[in-house]
C-alpha cells in the first residue's frame, strides 16, 4: 500500500513539474517576414556584433557551380561591409572543424534559417571553438534562367533567391533574417516584329537568338546581395573618447 501511495505521489509530483515546465522550442513561432524584407530583433544594437564568421553557403538543389558563384557573391558583398569584421568561410568553417563543433554549427543553421532560437548548448559549444560575435548563414533558394526562342512571343530572364540569418552565439537569437529574391529581364520579344538575318545550320536564328539572352547569373547575384545586404543594421561605431 504505501509503495503505490509512494507511485501516485510521484506521478502528481510529475505532473506538477511538467505543467510548469516552459513551452519547447517547437512550439515558438518565428516572426513573419515578406519576401524582399528583413526581420530585425529590437535589440540588434545591445549585440554590439562586429566580428561575424561566414558560414559555408547551401542550397536546396546543391549544385557545386551554382554554390560557388553564390559563395563569391556573399562574400564579396557582404565582407565590404563598413563597421563589420567578417571572417571568410573558409577560414571560419576550418576553425569549426578543428573545434569539432560541425554538427551544432548544422543545428543553429537549421534553426537560425527557420527563424527561431537555436540551442543554448549548441551556442555556447560553438562560440567556445571560433572568435566571432555571430554567424551569417546563406542558402540558395532560387536559380533560374529562361531564354525564349526566337520564334516565341515572350521575354527571357534570370531570377535567383536565398535565405539568410544573423544568429548570435551570445544566446542563439536570430538577430536579423529574411528572404530575397532579384529578377533580370531580357528583352520582349516578338516575332512578328522582324525576322533575324543569320542563321546556323539548323535554320535558328542566331543573331536574335543573342539579342534574347537575359543577365547573367553574375549580374543578377551582385544585384540580389547589393539588395540583402542593406538591410543588415550598420555596425556600431567606436566608443567615443571621454573629455581630458
Amino acid at each position: 500500500m504505501k509503495s503505490r501511495n509512494s507511485l501516485v505521489a510521484l506521478a502528481l509530483f510529475s505532473l506538477l513539474v511538467l505543467g510548469t515546465r516552459p513551452a519547447p522550442a517547437a512550439d515558438v513561432k518565428a516572426p513573419k517576414v515578406k519576401k524582399n524584407q528583413a526581420y530585425v530583433a529590437p535589440g540588434f544594437a545591445s549585440y554590439g556584433v562586429i566580428t561575424v564568421g561566414m558560414a559555408p553557403v547551401s542550397s536546396f538543389d546543391h549544385v557545386e557551380e551554382n554554390e560557388k558563384l553564390f559563395r563569391q557573391a556573399v562574400e564579396s558583398g557582404f565582407g565590404t561591409m563598413d563597421g563589420y569584421r567578417f571572417q571568410s568561410m573558409s577560414y571560419f568553417i576550418d576553425e569549426v572543424r578543428k573545434g569539432g563543433v560541425i554538427n551544432q554549427l548544422a543545428a543553429i543553421e537549421k534553426a537560425g534559417l527557420a527563424g527561431l532560437p537555436s540551442d543554448t548548448a549548441a551556442v555556447d559549444t560553438v562560440a567556445l571553438k571560433t572568435n566571432v560575435q555571430a554567424v551569417l548563414f546563406s542558402r540558395l533558394s532560387t536559380w533560374q534562367r529562361l531564354v525564349v526562342d526566337p520564334n516565341t512571343r515572350g521575354q527571357s530572364f534570370t531570377q535567383v533567391g536565398g535565405d539568410f540569418a544573423l544568429v548570435s552565439l551570445k544566446d542563439g537569437v536570430v538577430l536579423w533574417r529574411g528572404s530575397f529574391q532579384e529578377k533580370g529581364d531580357g528583352p520582349y520579344n516578338d516575332p512578328s516584329a522582324g525576322e533575324a538575318t543569320e542563321r546556323d545550320a539548323t535554320g535558328n536564328s542566331v543573331a536574335k537568338q543573342a539579342q534574347l539572352e537575359p543577365p547573367s547569373f553574375r549580374e543578377v547575384l551582385e544585384k540580389l546581395i547589393s539588395r540583402v545586404s542593406a538591410t543588415l543594421p550598420k555596425a556600431p561605431g567606436p566608443a567615443a573618447k571621454p573629455a581630458p
